[in-house]
C-alpha cells in the first residue's frame, strides 16, 4: 500500500523525470555516432588512486573543484538559476506542498474519497505541461518565451502560498491555491529543463554533469523537506509548512529578472519560423489540445464539486478520448504502449485517502487503528522510501537492465499484486493477531514496495525515451508523460468512486471506526485490477530488450507516420523495418537471419 503524502522520491512519476531526457540521450547519440567529427575527451579521466579516507577528506576540495569547472562550461549564474529552480522550487517546494496536502483537506474534514478528487485535481498542471510548451513557443511575453512565464506563475504561486497559510478556509479554494502552487513547479520545471538541454546541446561533453548537478540537488531538496516535515506539522500544524516554502517559491524570481536564464529576446523572423515548425506537426499539436481540454474539464468539474460518481465518469470518458486519439494520431509502437501504461496506471485504483485516516485517526477517532504521528507518517516512512528507492535503482541497473519488457512488466507486476495483498493483512488488524506491531509491518512493506517500485518505473521510463522520435523529444515525452499523470488522476477518481460505493468514507469524526470496515475488501481490489491488463501486454508492448531500437534508425521518422489517421486517409505508408516488433514470432517473419541474434 501506498502513502500518498510521501514526498517524490517515494511516489515514482514520470512527472518528476526531466521532459528533455531523451534530448540528452540524442545528444549523447549524436557524438557517438558522428562519423566526420573526431571526440575529443573534454573531460579529466584519470584513475583516481588515493586512499579511500584521502577520498573522503578530499570531498570538498573536490566537489568544490567540480562545480567551479561546470560553471567554467555552463556560466555560474546559469547554475544559480538551475539551483533555485530544480533544487529549491522542484526539490524542496513540492515536497512540502504534496506533503502537506492531505493534512490541510483533513483539517477541513474533507471525506477520504473526496480528498482523492481535489489532490488530483491539484496535480493537474503535470498534465498540461505539454500545452505549456506549445505556449511559451509560440506565443512570447515581451519577446521572451521563458523568463515572463516563469515570473507571472511565482507570483501567483506567492499568493496562493500566502492565502494557504493565513486564511486556509473553504474547499474550493484552497484546492484552487495548491494547482497554483504545482502551476508554478510545473512551469519552472518544465521551461528550465528546455534550457538546459539546449545548453548540453551546445556543450556535450559535460552534459552528464549537468544532469548529475540537477538532480543530485533535487534528490537533497527533496530528502530534507521529507526530514523536516514531520516536525513542522507536529510543530506548527498544515498551515506552517506554506509560510516554509515562500522563501523557495521567491528565490527563483530573482535569478530570473536578473536574465541568469540567458535567455535572449525573439526577433519576428524567428517567432514566424517557430510558429510554422508547430503547425507542421499537426497531429502532435490536435493531442496537445486534446490534453488541455481534458485537464481543463477535469479541474473545472473538481472545482465545482459535483460528487465522486459525476467526476469519475467525466474522467472515464475523457480518458477514452485521449487514448483513442493517441491510437489514431500516432504511430502503432507509440500509440500501443500509451494505451497500455495509461490503461495499467488507471487500474491502480488509489485508497489513499482512506488510508490516511486509517494510519492518522488518533484514538478516539479509531481505537483499534495504529495511530501513527505526523512525523513517523511523513518523515519516517518518506526517509525510509527514499533510501530504498535509490537501493532500487541500484539494483535495476545492476540486474533489470538486460530483461526483456515481457517478463519484466510481468514479473514485477506479479510481485507488487502479492506485496498490495500484504495490505490487507493490516486492513483486517490481522498483524497484530500474528504479532507483528504496526509500525514494523508499515515500514517493511515501504522498503520492499520502494525497491519493486523502481523496476517498475524505470523500464516505463525507457520505454517512452526509446518511443521519441528525432527532433521532437520533449514534445514527443511531455505527451506521453503527461498521458501518464491522465492515468493517474483516473486512478484517483475510479478509487474514490469505490471507496464512495462501500461506504469507506472516513473525515476525522469521533468513534469512525466502522468506516474502515470495507477498507480490506478496497484494498484487495487494488492490489488485483492492475494485473488484469497484463492479458493484453503482448499485443501492446515490444517483447524487445531494452537496449533495443523501436523506432526505425531513419532520420525523418516521424511519431505519425503509418498512424491508422494517415493510412485511412491515404497518407504515404510509415517505412517499416525490423525495429518496433511486438513479439518474438514477428521478429522471425520479418527478419528470420537476426531473430534469434540475441
Amino acid at each position: 500500500f501506498r502513502f500518498a503524502s510521501c514526498p517524490p522520491l517515494h511516489r515514482g512519476s514520470f512527472a518528476q523525470m526531466p521532459s528533455s531526457e531523451a534530448d540528452t540521450k540524442q545528444t549523447e547519440s549524436q557524438i557517438l555516432q558522428d562519423e566526420n567529427k573526431p571526440i575529443v575527451a573534454t573531460v579529466d579521466e584519470k584513475q583516481d588512486d588515493r586512499p579511500f579516507h584521502r577520498k573522503v577528506l578530499g570531498a570538498p576540495t573536490d566537489f568544490s573543484n567540480w562545480l567551479g569547472e561546470l560553471g567554467e562550461t555552463y556560466d555560474q549564474q546559469f547554475l544559480i538559476m538551475l539551483g533555485t529552480a530544480q533544487w529549491g522550487v522542484k526539490g524542496f517546494m513540492y515536497a512540502y506542498v504534496l506533503t502537506s496536502m492531505e493534512w490541510v483537506y483533513r483539517g477541513l474534514g474533507v471525506p477520504g474519497p473526496s480528498i482523492q478528487i481535489y489532490k488530483a485535481v491539484a496535480l493537474l498542471p503535470w498534465t498540461m505541461k505539454p500545452l505549456f510548451g506549445v505556449l511559451s513557443d509560440c506565443y512570447p511575453i515581451m519577446g521572451y518565451k521563458k523568463s515572463p512565464y516563469i515570473v507571472l506563475t511565482s507570483l501567483v504561486s506567492l499568493g496562493a502560498l500566502i492565502y494557504l497559510f493565513v486564511v486556509n478556509t473553504g474547499i474550493t479554494a484552497t484546492t484552487a491555491c495548491l494547482f497554483f502552487c504545482i502551476l508554478q513547479v510545473s512551469i519552472v520545471d518544465l521551461l528550465t529543463e528546455a534550457k538546459y538541454a539546449e545548453r548540453m546541446r551546445a556543450n556535450p561533453a559535460r552534459g552528464p554533469d549537468l544532469i548529475t548537478f540537477v538532480w543530485g540537488g533535487i534528490t537533497v531538496g527533496a530528502l530534507l523537506a521529507t526530514a523536516t516535515i514531520g516536525w513542522v506539522l507536529e510543530a506548527g500544524g498544515s498551515r506552517l509548512p506554506f509560510l516554509i516554502a515562500i522563501p523557495f517559491c521567491v528565490a527563483v524570481l530573482v535569478p530570473t529578472a536578473m536574465n541568469y536564464l540567458g535567455e535572449r529576446k525573439v526577433t519576428a523572423e524567428e517567432l514566424r519560423a517557430d510558429r510554422a515548425k508547430v503547425l507542421e506537426q499537426r497531429e502532435l499539436l490536435i493531442l496537445v489540445v486534446i490534453m488541455a481540454v481534458a485537464t481543463l474539464i477535469l479541474v473545472g468539474l473538481g472545482m465545482a464539486k459535483q460528487g465522486v460518481r459525476l467526476n469519475a465518469f467525466v474522467a472515464v470518458c475523457l480518458g477514452c478520448v485521449v487514448i483513442m486519439a493517441f491510437t489514431l494520431l500516432t504511430r502503432p509502437e507509440i500509440g500501443k504502449m500509451n494505451a497500455f501504461y495509461v490503461i495499467q496506471t488507471a487500474m491502480a485504483l488509489q485508497i489513499d485517502g482512506a488510508t490516511f485516516y486509517f494510519f492518522t485517526d488518533n484514538a478516539e477517532q479509531y481505537p483499534e487503528g495504529p495511530h501513527f504521528s505526523r512525523w513517523f507518517y511523513t518523515s519516517g516512512t518518506g526517509m525510509v522510501a527514499g533510501v530504498f528507492n535509490l537501493l532500487g535503482m541500484f539494483f535495476y541497473y545492476r540486474y533489470g537492465k538486460t530483461w526483456r519488457y515481457h517478463p519484466l512488466i510481468f514479473a514485477t507486476n506479479m510481485i507488487w499484486c502479492v506485496l498490495n495483498v500484504g495490505g490487507v493483512l493490516v486492513y483486517t488488524r490481522y498483524n497484530l493477531v500474528l504479532g507483528i506491531p504496526d509500525h514494523a509491518f508499515v515500514l517493511t512493506s515501504v522498503v520492499l514496495h520502494s525497491i519493486v517500485g523502481q523496476w517498475l518505473w524505470l523500464p516505463g521510463v525507457v520505454l517512452i525515451s526509446q518511443l521519441c522520435p528525432k527532433g521532437i523529444e520533449a514534445t514527443m515525452y511531455a505527451l506521453l508523460a503527461g498521458c501518464h499523470n491522465l492515468g493517474n488522476t483516473l486512478a484517483a477518481y475510479l478509487g474514490a468512486l469505490m471507496l464512495k460505493e462501500m461506504g469507506i468514507t472516513p473525515d476525522g469524526s469521533p468513534n469512525e471506526s466502522h468506516k474502515f470496515d470495507n477498507l480490506w475488501m478496497a484494498a484487495a481490489i487494488q492490489a488485483i485490477a492492475p494485473i488484469l491488463t497484463l492479458a493484453i501486454l503482448p499485443w501492446m508492448i515490444p517483447n524487445a530488450l531494452q537496449t533495443d531500437r523501436l523506432l526505425p534508425p531513419d532520420e525523418n521518422v516521424s511519431a505519425v507516420d503509418g498512424s491508422p489517421w494517415q493510412l485511412m486517409f491515404g497518407a504515404r505508408p510509415r517505412a517499416d523495418e525490423e525495429y518496433g516488433t511486438f513479439s518474438d514470432s514477428e521478429t522471425r517473419r520479418r527478419n528470420p537471419h537476426n531473430a534469434d541474434s540475441d
